[in-house]
């Protein structure tokens, strides 16, 4: 075993707890165990030749530096997955015509469903789905439990969406 292979291993042995708060801190994709192996890996690629005077910043800048380089590949498979994406589905954001259309039909029936519900289903389900009143907030607004809206939403649910 070279003599820098064996200065680092050492070190990385007895740095591998602060190793891994660095990439921690570093790089929130990956998970830190995986970028010490990574890190492991390069430096049994490391030679004797130049000499290594300090072992424990090497080892640091090789640390810095992987996870720069892993957060840089993360960004950019994430790019290009968004591009496939967009390639393959479209843009998503501007729907076509015809889903508008399909997309405005659904919500005529489901309002026209929510509109044969009877009360106090009605009310709770409006406040709840249309009006995005937190269940909790439509529970003290009724004075009544939280576990009687939640029955209440399911059951309005049930119905308009099992409705024909």
């Amino acid at each position: 075993m070279s003599s820098n292979l064996f200065i680092l291993n050492n070190i990385f042995a007895a740095e591998r707890n602060a190793l891994t708060r660095l990439f921690q801190k570093m790089n929130r994709t990956m998970a830190a165990e995986d970028l010490l192996q990574m890190l492991w890996l390069r430096i049994q690629r490391v030679g004797d030749n130049p000499p290594i005077h300090n072992g424990r910043a090497y080892l640091y800048r090789l640390a810095s530096n992987l996870a720069v380089d892993q957060g840089r590949a993360n960004a950019r498979i994430e790019r290009l997955q968004a591009e496939a994406r967009l390639i393959l589905y479209g843009d998503e954001s501007t729907p076509d015509v015809e889903r508008a259309f399909l997309a405005r039909e659904e919500l005529e029936r489901v309002m026209a469903a929510a509109e044969r519900l009877s009360e106090p289903t009605r009310t709770i389900f409006w406040l709840n789905r249309m009006k995005d009143v937190p269940l909790r907030d439509v529970a003290v607004m009724l004075g009544i439990s939280r576990t009687t809206v939640e029955k209440h939403i399911k059951r309005a649910i049930m119905l308009i969406f099992t409705e024909n």
